[in-house]
């Protein structure tokens, strides 16, 4: 059990760093390292601030040896003020991560700008052949990906050096490497196309049918992928065969859809609880696969979720601004935190899982930072 040492003070209060914006927040991105956080603003503002905290709830914990009780001190100084980077951002394309501390973003002009982890400007890569319309790297920012009209092109960060070109025949809005950096999913317009990295000359495999995806996300076998899509539905592709299945009829757009690997899990947001199932059964054809009832049914659409890395956990944002943890397969929850008159963008977890950063809508932006004795 953890207790703070004044009655007052809630446990987000104790373990989160909040900063207000001025406008949405639309993406969330900590860089390879876990030295920083970008917050990307729906105005194309970037504000960057560091994981690194003097004060971190960590450092505030105090476990007493004589009766186990563990307990968390307040915060004594004030918190960091974020830094802005210099450019502005392209509104509607992502923001990568770049080499071990740095992002890759589009500024307004769709020019990609290599930016530090402190947000100054290190250099730029104009392209004067087509508008770039994707952008991904892979989990340890070593290489990135680049579409344009004419195919996608991926290069070494640690040089911008062109790996390798593929030729497409539609326009790709949405891509993600597998954990391995070995293959590339792209979508768009009506068809997902699955790249072998390795093997560049094998013919890439299309897969038609698979509509409004808005995110890519593979299991770490690399054999399934989940299709988030904007249409109240998601869709599993088996990657090996080429087929998929699409589970519809959710009451909300469904934003995201993940695969918990400690949780041997595929979860999802869009519904009044957190949706999830087996991935040793999962959802397919007429068969409805083996569902895992997780957390407690409601009334509230949960909007974002993120799983955690180390942990058989889910971190939930609710419609009405509550944040909740859940453990998979369980109806337990801990309540985290209740945001009044907004809701949640983006929820992302380091890939340490010490820190969840969150995004809202109304330009609040945090950190929560989780000591272990929390989960134990």
């Amino acid at each position: 059990m953890i207790e703070n040492r004044a009655a007052q003070i809630s446990l987000f209060e104790l373990l989160a760093r909040e900063w207000s914006f001025d406008s949405e927040i639309v993406q969330v991105a900590f860089n390879h390292d876990e030295t920083a956080v970008l917050f990307r603003l729906l105005s194309g503002k970037l504000a960057l601030v560091s994981t690194i905290d003097s004060e971190s709830p960590k450092n505030r914990t105090r476990v007493a040896v004589d009766t186990g009780q563990t307990t968390i001190k307040q915060r004594t100084k004030p918190i960091s003020a974020a830094v802005f980077a210099s450019i502005k951002a392209h509104t509607d394309l992502p923001v990568a991560q770049f080499g071990s501390e740095g992002f890759m973003v589009l500024d307004n002009h769709g020019v990609p700008n290599q930016i530090s982890g402190q947000g100054q400007s290190v250099a730029n890569y104009e392209f004067d052949d087509a508008t770039i319309t994707a952008m991904c790297s892979t989990h340890t920012g070593d290489r990135l990906a680049i579409a344009r009209k004419s195919g996608v092109t991926l290069f070494a960060t640690k040089d911008m050096q062109e790996q390798l070109e593929i030729s497409m025949h539609q326009d790709i809005s949405c891509m993600s490497f597998s954990g391995s950096g070995n293959s590339l999913a792209v979508w768009g317009i009506d068809c997902l196309t699955l790249i072998d990295i390795k093997n560049p000359n094998k013919p890439p495999k299309q897969i038609h049918g698979i509509n409004n995806v808005t995110q890519l996300n593979w299991d770490k076998s690399e054999n399934l992928l989940a299709c988030a899509s904007s249409s109240q539905s998601f869709y599993i592709v088996d990657v090996q065969a080429g087929t998929f299945h699409q589970v519809k009829n959710y009451p909300a757009p469904v934003n995201n859809a993940i695969f918990s690997d400690e949780g041997e899990a595929l979860v999802t947001s869009g519904a009044y609880r957190l949706t999830g199932w087996s991935i040793n059964n999962l959802p397919q054809d007429n068969h409805p696969g083996t569902p895992l009832i997780t957390g407690k049914p409601g009334l509230i659409i949960i909007d974002a979720i993120a799983a955690h890395p180390k942990r058989s956990l889910v971190a939930a944002g609710y419609a009405n601004g509550l944040l909740t943890i859940t453990s998979i397969g369980t109806p337990q929850e801990m309540m985290v935190h209740q945001e009044s008159g907004t809701q949640f963008n983006q929820l992302v977890w380091s890939k340490s899982g010490e820190h969840l950063a969150i995004g809202f809508k109304s330009g609040k932006a945090a950190i929560v930072s989780f000591p272990d004795q929390l989960f134990k």
